[in-house]
């Protein structure tokens, strides 16, 4: 035992050996490649086409500010649930195991605040809405995310980041797909993504073990505790996490804002712009799953990690820099290609990275929640920003150059970071 830097007693010790924890199989990363797809899916399908649609149809004309306050009251709540879930998880004993309660219980809010979400027919209904899903949201994120820290060894770590990185693009352009055929029922277009994540969940806690790690009981205040810790003490987490905060806001511009950007740049019509986002998806999949998959693999035999993440930054502001001169379609697919091969690398090589340096493996649900912050936080301040920049110059709201430029600088910002990172090549 050892005090931490917050003054809370934990379970001290490093990762330990690479040989600690012992290979997993096909069927383990099967099922968690299906588990992450769901997840990403209800997560990816309502920011990239759903809940924009549903704005559009509450709040025609002021669609970016209140898809914006929206999407930002959400991912306040994510900062605060996400990680009482994951160090709340990290206590858990039940028969279940410590991480499947909180699967399941999370899955069924997020399809509560679904279904109001959908039927909302006002602004303050639909924000209620998508407050309940966030909450509900932070279960699943806090089951999920531990698991390649805690079970996956280090030699197998980036081809699991690859599997993530490709569910996460596949979740991401069946999202359009699934978007654009269902806008005929509001309903479903909330409802479905949960449902069958709900379905892989079970598949997934039926081949993957979830191991009981004997932890303190904790209070609420030392679990709010838990929720902090030192920079200086532990300086190549913060660094790993500072890259993918810069990176997730500056992706979170694109992500926010395409559908109104082919809508009011590019003329297109809220179906047409599906479809076209459907289009650049399907093809773009192939460019993910590629750049993830020998990305995940190469930085495993290789043992390096930092230069992908850092060609990663480079190809992203790249893309996002092309965004902001686009007047075509053939201009916009070029730079989403970019920004999606950016994405797979990302994707792939950060989880593995993150993992490497948690710093106490037997609190992974803690640290790795905490890394996800990082993801979630985006979700608070790039709406806000981006509705800002959008108006720059522009009493309509449409300055696209100003909004993708200052992502390009973001996206670079992480490639800055990570150059400093000392705890792996």
């Amino acid at each position: 035992m050892s005090i931490d830097d917050d003054h809370t007693t934990v379970m001290s010790g490093p990762a330990g050996p690479p040989g600690a924890v012992k290979k997993v199989g096909v069927g383990f990363k099967i099922a968690f490649g299906l588990v992450n797809f769901g997840l990403y899916l209800t997560v990816m399908m309502p920011a990239l086409f759903s809940l924009p649609y549903k704005v559009q149809q509450v709040a025609p004309d002021n669609k970016a500010l209140v898809l914006g306050i929206v999407a930002a009251a959400g991912a306040v709540v994510s900062l605060v649930a996400g990680p009482m879930a994951g160090v709340l998880s990290d206590r858990t004993r039940t028969r279940w195991g410590r991480r499947r309660p909180w699967l399941l219980g999370g899955i069924l809010v997020g399809l509560i605040g679904a279904v109001l979400v959908a039927l909302a027919p006002s602004v303050p209904m639909l924000l209620l809405g998508w407050v309940i899903v966030c909450v509900g949201g932070a279960g699943p994120a806090a089951a999920i995310t531990p698991v390649v820290a805690e079970q996956v060894p280090e030699a197998q770590r980036g081809s699991m980041g690859a599997i993530v990185g490709v569910a996460t693009q596949l979740a991401g352009v069946l999202g359009y797909t699934i978007g654009g055929l269902l806008t005929g029922n509001i309903v479903l277009l909330f409802v479905v993504p949960v449902v069958a994540f709900l379905v892989l969940a079970v598949v997934y806690m039926l081949v993957v073990p979830d191991p009981i790690v004997p932890l303190p009981q904790t209070t609420i205040r030392q679990t709010f505790r838990l929720m902090v810790f030192s920079p200086r003490k532990h300086r190549d987490f913060s660094l790993v996490w500072l890259g993918k905060f810069l990176m997730q806001m500056a992706l979170a511009f694109l992500t926010t804002y395409q559908l109104y950007f082919l809508a009011d740049r590019l003329g297109f019509t809220a179906a047409e712009a599906g479809q076209k986002l459907t289009l650049v998806g399907g093809i773009g999949i192939l460019v993910t799953m590629t750049f993830a998959i020998v990305s995940g693999i190469l930085s495993d035999k290789v043992k390096r990690r930092k230069v992908f993440i850092m060609t990663s930054s480079a190809l992203s502001a790249t893309g996002l820099a092309l965004m902001g001169f686009t007047d075509g379609f053939g201009l916009f697919f070029a730079a989403v290609m970019c920004i999606l091969g950016a994405a797979g690398m990302f994707g792939a090589v950060d989880v593995a990275m993150a993992s490497d340096l948690v710093p106490d493996r037997e609190q992974a649900g803690r640290w790795m929640t905490i890394y996800n912050l990082a993801a979630s936080l985006p979700g608070a301040v790039a709406p806000l920003l981006g509705s800002v920049l959008l108006l720059i110059g522009s009493p309509s709201g449409t300055n696209y150059a100003a909004l993708f430029l200052t992502g390009a600088g973001i996206a670079l910002g992480t490639g800055v970071v990570t150059a400093f990172v000392r705890g792996v090549r």
